[in-house]
């Protein structure tokens, strides 16, 4: 067992220290030292989470949900950190639509994130096949109404060209 094995583990399986201390012969310390540096790690498995807990309950999810949080974080942390549509990388997004420095902002305060997204919206269904992240932007434009194939052709370009136009204009000193 390794430091990302173990995040995993503890936090989207909710093994505790002791089990999986007991389970692989590893000290207690060694599980909190990998805790303690494992900022990066655990960093990805929350953001995987949080996407996985704000659709759990929801029926189209069904399917990642029948399949667990480790499911979906390995499929969630094996995609590329910017938007599926427009390319819009993920670094961007955070210092775009920051609470203090960003020059955007939502009512919700959403967009800091890619978000989760189905490629098709009327098969109403969350699976691998059919889901991608995607900016805030593309997300909410999409919807349900635009197929992925007439979005790209569309309109994702324009939606990044107006992104990078904002990002150019931000003092990112």
């Amino acid at each position: 067992m390794d430091q990302t094995e173990f995040l995993i583990q503890h936090l989207t399986e909710g093994k505790s220290y002791e089990e999986i201390s007991r389970a692989n012969d590893i000290p207690r310390t060694k599980l909190t030292e990998w805790w303690e540096t494992g900022i990066d790690i655990r960093a990805r498995i929350k953001r995987s989470n949080d996407a996985f807990n704000s659709r759990v309950n929801n029926t189209d999810f069904a399917f990642f949900k029948e399949k667990g949080k480790r499911f979906f974080f390995e499929w969630y942390d094996k995609q590329e950190r910017k938007c599926a549509y427009c390319g819009i990388e993920e670094w961007k997004l955070e210092k775009l639509f920051d609470f203090e420095k960003g020059i955007l902002d939502t009512k919700r305060g959403r967009g800091r994130k890619l978000e989760l997204e189905r490629r098709d919206a009327k098969t109403n269904q969350y699976t691998p096949d059919n889901s991608l992240l995607a900016c805030y932007l593309c997300n909410n434009h999409k919807s349900d109404l635009i197929s992925e194939d007439d979005h790209i052709k569309y309109f994702a370009k324009p939606i990044r060209e107006y992104l990078e136009e904002k990002y150019s204009q931000m003092d990112n000193g």
